[in-house]
């Protein structure tokens, strides 16, 4: 059973080097790692090149391609059972690769979800000369559940759940071939949105009979200085560098075949997800589609709206979205009601995150290769998660326990 891991990059090679490195750690065999080199224009290619493990397939578009297409492209290069896609600046936990053939080989089911942590890569603009590895201990080692992708679909439908990432992602997610082709059967492409993680993690449920959902991590969520969600999230006020991130992403992703789901400018991802929603709905067949609660989904990117910096309230062309999701919908002239602050926000969540105690020694959190490394010594044994439920909470409380004395045997040994 050949699992692949899919890695999408464009011009990060000084965090796909690192990434590599954590994937490349597993000892299983029986894996591959893909590579499409979105004709980067840094040193990528070279860092491929002299990495000689047969596991490592890579490939370049030789072209700009949109991220979506960029996306589609590497899955037409697998030849895995299962797929898993993650970010030039994320990571692969070998401990976790275990899990998830443990998984595989007991429960065959055709998605596997799991809780991954998250890694905030060294930022000096946003006041970080170190990284940052957040998570907790419960995040580790804990029950197997069985989802419904059934009762997940509609309650997104419903906006009863509005954060995509409870649907079934693909993006840090483990999906079958299965479920590949069921969707591309529908179009002849697996990706049909311009954030393809969001438009798969929807359109996986319409076709899925079954996922498990554990509560152990198998990947790292990476946040760089370079993160496409930093670019395209952030305030106005950002580097040279992230404005021109997010002006190329969207030109690409306006040159695609494929047309965006929302105007681009608008930067709610509540707002994205329920342009998703509404796309993946009306793709289906009639008897399988599920009727949106477009109130629901408006208050959602409303207040979703109201979170992000003042300078990124696009209040007039989420009127008009709006208006495109629902013929019905009245202009209403949304604005702001409250007061702008003095300064602009900007990558808060990084900034307020540097304050928190890091409780992981600097030396495991240069780069994502030295948090797998460290999170390797922490956890001891791959997690085989326990069929019953209160078996699997005791052991992971035992495990925790472990976990905090392996911790602090580590912070004593010398640098």
């Amino acid at each position: 059973m050949k699992i692949s891991i899919v890695i999408p990059t464009r011009n990060r090679s000084q965090y796909l080097k690192y990434c590599l490195r954590s994937c490349l750690q597993t000892r299983d065999s029986d894996i591959e790692v893909i590579v499409s080199n979105n004709n980067s224009v840094d040193d990528t290619a070279c860092i491929l090149s002299s990495i000689t493990d047969p596991r490592l397939i890579w490939f370049d578009t030789e072209k700009d391609l949109s991220m979506r297409q960029n996306f589609e492209f590497a899955l037409s290069k697998t030849t895995g059972d299962y797929v898993i896609f993650i970010g030039d600046d994320d990571g692969i936990i070998p401990n976790g690769i275990v899990t998830l053939r443990h998984l595989i080989a007991t429960r065959h089911p055709d998605i596997i979800l799991w809780r991954h942590i998250t890694y905030l890569w060294p930022d000096p603009d946003a006041g970080m000369g170190e990284g940052l590895l957040k998570f907790r201990y419960r995040d580790f080692n804990g029950p197997a559940y069985q989802l419904d992708p059934t009762k997940i679909y509609a309650d997104f439908c419903s906006a009863k759940l509005t954060v995509y990432r409870d649907a079934a992602n693909i993006y840090h997610g483990c999906v079958s071939r299965d479920v590949i082709e069921k969707i591309k059967g529908n179009g002849g492409e697996y990706f049909l949105g311009q954030s393809p993680d969001i438009n798969t993690a929807i359109s996986n449920l319409t076709v899925s009979n079954s996922i498990i959902w554990v509560r152990n991590p198998i990947s790292i969520a990476g946040a760089s200085p370079k993160s496409n969600g930093t670019a395209m999230s952030g305030s106005k006020k950002i580097t040279t560098e992230q404005a021109k991130i997010s002006e190329n992403f969207t030109t690409l992703a306006l040159h695609d075949h494929i047309a965006p789901e929302l105007d681009l400018r608008i930067r709610s991802i509540a707002a994205a997800t329920y342009a998703n929603v509404k796309r993946v709905n009306d793709t289906l067949d009639i008897n399988q589609q599920q009727p949106i609660n477009h109130e629901a989904w408006r208050n959602a990117s409303i207040k979703d709206m109201q979170a992000l910096p003042f300078d990124l309230r696009t209040w007039s062309l989420l009127e008009k979205f709006f208006r495109q999701m629902d013929p019905g919908y009245e202009i209403k002239r949304l604005a702001d009601t409250d007061t702008p602050p003095i300064t602009t926000a900007g990558s808060n969540d990084r900034k307020s995150s540097v304050k928190k105690p890091n409780l992981v020694p600097a030396q495991y959190t240069k780069n994502v290769a030295a948090v797998v490394e460290f999170l390797q010594k922490v956890t001891g044994r791959p997690h085989l998660p326990k069929k019953s439920i209160s078996v699997a909470f005791a052991w992971q409380l035992l495990k925790s326990i472990c976990m905090r004395k392996a911790l602090k045997s580590i912070k004593k040994q010398p640098i």
